[in-house]
């Protein structure tokens, strides 16, 4: 009965709970696997002595290397964040022939060929099922419990500090700015948000999904990415009246065209279970030509939910260590040799249904909108606005359109803007198909 020893590059908040489950899990993890699991070595420059581990058989070091250096450490674990060390602990424990695990998406999204063709290179394996999701087990479920459908898409709430703040814009009528900073006071965000609340961190993980789940390659600067900074509280009423709530999502489709990706605000139904993900959770929906569509909800961050998946991985590679020519899924689904590159369609390739607000001087000027999508042969499918409660001088006036070309759309409202009677720029917000 092999112990499987762990070692830990950094004890930040999920290095710190991954130490703190393993620990106090220890008899229920060895029920169920038949070894135990030991953190033997962690490696920090942070104090650590406050936290609530039992270091009495764990080294703790100032060098990532005396993990890597250390031939009795099965599993290395990088919870260190960037992509300048953390990269180089991933690569060098794969190359060594040690297993490792990771949370880090930027680092996977970023360099994803790099990484991945190490793993699949090494006699280790790779873990990296907190990247993306937090506690919900979504790579593990389109590597193995999807293995045998088409994934045609998939669409979803992937960052918990955007959907608290358009929850909390919907919910309690909050302007951006008194949203942001209540989530920062909650500990939902950063001092620093623009990962957040630019779509930056969710589109690091679409492009790992995309990855998993078309069992390919793809360049992140070609995915379109949109944040929530410019959502204000009329898009929020206006879309309320028309059936919708605004969540930001991250979403991909393998078209007729190619493969889309994006990340972007977007109208999703009022009654629909994604609109219904409130505060900071998260919720994936994966659609295979013969499961059809799954959900799949849970916290998306925070220092239980990840270490939960690190944990996972953990436990599935020692399984794979303790059983005699023992197989894991490749890193990617599929053989090295299956793997292909692929491209990203441009945004203005796409097409979908809008959400088109204006700010106007004079109710009047909704005529004049209105003829102009006629002219362009958009059709409008749903109008409102905010006449009637608007405190402002402007009107917020919005048209919902059919099922158009980006570049047509995009064309038409670059138009608009230049007429004398907008008088603010015009916000388009796509509509989640």
């Amino acid at each position: 009965m092999k112990t499987i020893n762990v070692g830990i590059c950094g004890l930040g908040t999920v290095g710190a709970g991954t130490a703190q489950l393993l620990e106090k899990n220890a008899s229920i993890i060895q029920k169920r696997t038949g070894f135990p699991i030991k953190v033997t070595k962690a490696a920090t420059i942070d104090p650590y002595e406050d936290l609530d581990i039992d270091f009495s058989e764990i080294t703790v070091t100032d060098s990532v290397d005396d993990i890597l250096n250390d031939s009795e450490i099965d599993v290395v674990v990088e919870l260190i964040g960037g992509d300048g060390l953390a990269k180089k602990i991933i690569l060098d424990a794969l190359d060594r022939g040690k297993s490792a695990v990771t949370a880090n998406k930027a680092l996977l999204a970023k360099h994803s060929e790099e990484v991945f063709t190490a793993a699949y290179n090494s006699p280790g394996f790779l873990g990296y099922e907190a990247s993306v999701g937090g506690g919900i087990p979504i790579i593990r479920s389109i590597k193995e419990g999807f293995a045998g459908d088409e994934i045609e898409s998939f669409s979803g709430i992937i960052n918990g500090t955007a959907n608290f703040i358009l929850s909390s814009m919907s919910n309690d009528n909050k302007d951006f700015a008194t949203a942001l900073k209540e989530a920062q006071e909650k500990g939902f965000a950063e001092a620093d948000p623009t990962f957040d609340i630019e779509g930056i961190d969710t589109a690091h993980k679409v492009i790992i999904l995309m990855e998993l789940a078309f069992n390919a390659l793809f360049e992140f600067d070609q995915l379109y990415v949109e944040g929530i900074s410019g959502i204000e509280s009329c898009d929020i009423k206006l879309a309320k009246s028309m059936g919708y709530a605004i969540k930001l999502l991250g979403m991909a489709r393998n078209s007729q065209k190619g493969f889309e990706g994006k990340v972007h605000p977007a109208l999703v139904k009022s009654d629909s279970m994604l609109a219904n993900v409130q505060g900071a959770f998260n919720a994936i929906s994966v659609y295979g030509n013969f499961v059809g569509h799954t959900m799949s909800y849970g916290a998306g961050a925070g220092s239980h939910p990840t270490a939960s998946a690190v944990v996972g991985d953990i436990i599935d590679i020692g399984r794979r260590l303790s059983s005699l020519g023992g197989e894991q899924v490749p890193a990617l689904s599929v053989p090295l040799d299956q793997l292909s590159k692929q491209t990203i369609l441009p945004i203005d390739e796409t097409e979908s249904q809008y959400f088109v607000r204006f700010k106007l001087a004079d109710e009047n000027d909704i005529q004049a909108i209105k003829k102009s999508f006629q002219a362009a042969g958009i059709a409008v499918q749903q109008l409102s606005d905010l006449k009637q409660s608007s405190e402002a001088a402007q009107i917020p006036f919005a048209i919902l359109t059919e099922i158009v070309a980006e570049h047509r759309l995009q064309a038409l409202v670059k138009d608009l803007n230049n007429l004398p009677f907008i008088t603010h720029p015009s916000k388009i917000i796509r509509v989640d198909s």
